[in-house]
């Protein structure tokens, strides 16, 4: 009998493979580390990187999602070169999963207020590590008599579907658009801005060079589309999927990366305004789990938000003089 390993809200349980659930009066009762395993396999579209997530090898996942299919009686996932796809009993089992766990958390996390600080899972834009995440430490600890917070940092999109799986009990992530802001419980634009090392020098004969990610996170899109609008030649110099690796390239000189304007951090620094072509601004919001209690949890997400948008400005590059705005106000 094989024993596989879960991680389910920071405790570890074991399941037996074999083992029929628990069952009062006929009725078969689904195991949560089952159901979160499919949520997990829906939401990131791999049963590797569900196997990930829970530190499972693969077979278990797979073993998982078999003895979960067996005791609901039907398929629902296909899986394919391309990911994995839902069935339509696969797209209802979802759908009552994600309320049964969110259920199960909240009773668990309930129950726990009355000897431990409750647990609160933040999530933050691997960008914003180097410049945020002590301050969002020192807050965590303001509120400890409250909450325990435990910080998880990935790109934006990995961040919203945690959400949705119930990972993460909160995430600050960044959007294409306001639009996609209904759902936040707080919202803000941010700057963002072209950064370089202080000793780098552009040469204007030759195309910029860039600094991105090979999945062309946000910032690196708005960067290419500026410089396209403005019918400038670049050329990516340097990709990595590691944020650290990327701010170690630019900070050696081998060309700019887009960021937002919070996330700067030494050795790098701000471009003077008028170099190159203004960047747009980020939509970045808060977004919660759902049946969340978020009133409970307003004062976090206000200090969150404080965090984030409330920072300090940094310099402009070194040796750059900034310009005057024009009679539009924009910055020439």
């Amino acid at each position: 009998m094989r024993k596989s390993r879960q991680r389910s809200g920071g405790v570890a349980t074991v399941e037996h493979e074999g083992e029929p659930a628990p069952a009062v009066s006929g009725t078969t009762n689904i195991p949560t580390d089952l159901l979160r395993t499919f949520v997990a396999i829906c939401e990131l579209g791999s049963f590797t990187k569900a196997a990930h997530l829970f530190d499972l090898t693969q077979p278990a996942v797979s073993a998982h999602m078999r003895r979960l299919e067996s005791m609901i009686g039907a398929d629902l996932i296909h899986k394919s070169l391309y990911g994995v796809t839902l069935t339509e009993c696969g797209t209802e089992v979802l759908r009552h999963a994600r309320r049964m766990l969110a259920l199960n958390d909240q009773i668990v996390s309930g129950s726990a207020l009355e000897t431990q600080p409750q647990v609160v899972r933040v999530g933050i834009p691997n960008i914003y590590a180097p410049a945020m995440l002590a301050k969002i430490l020192s807050e965590g600890s303001a509120i400890s008599a409250d909450y325990r917070l435990q910080v998880r940092c990935d790109h934006s999109n990995s961040l919203l579907r945690s959400v949705r799986a119930g990972y993460l009990e909160l995430a600050v992530a960044q959007f294409i658009n306001e639009t996609d802001l209904n759902d936040a419980l707080a919202d803000w634009l941010e700057d963002l801005v072209w950064v370089r090392s202080p000793h780098f020098v552009l040469n204007p004969d030759e195309p910029i060079p860039l600094v991105g990610s090979p999945n062309l996170l946000l910032p690196d899109r708005a960067a290419m589309t500026v410089l396209e609008q403005a019918g400038r030649r670049y050329e990516i110099v340097f990709t990595a999927f590691d944020t650290l690796a990327r701010r170690a390239a630019a900070a050696a000189g081998l060309g700019y990366i887009a960021i937002p304007r919070s996330a700067v951090a030494e050795p790098l620094v701000i471009e003077a305004p008028g170099v190159l072509p203004d960047l747009p601004k980020l939509a970045m919001g808060v977004v919660a789990r759902d049946d969340l209690d978020t009133a409970a949890l307003a004062p976090l997400v206000a200090r969150l938000k404080a965090i984030f948008a409330g920072g300090q400005e940094p310099d402009v590059g070194a040796g750059q003089p900034a310009r005057s705005p024009d009679q539009s106000g924009r910055m020439q």
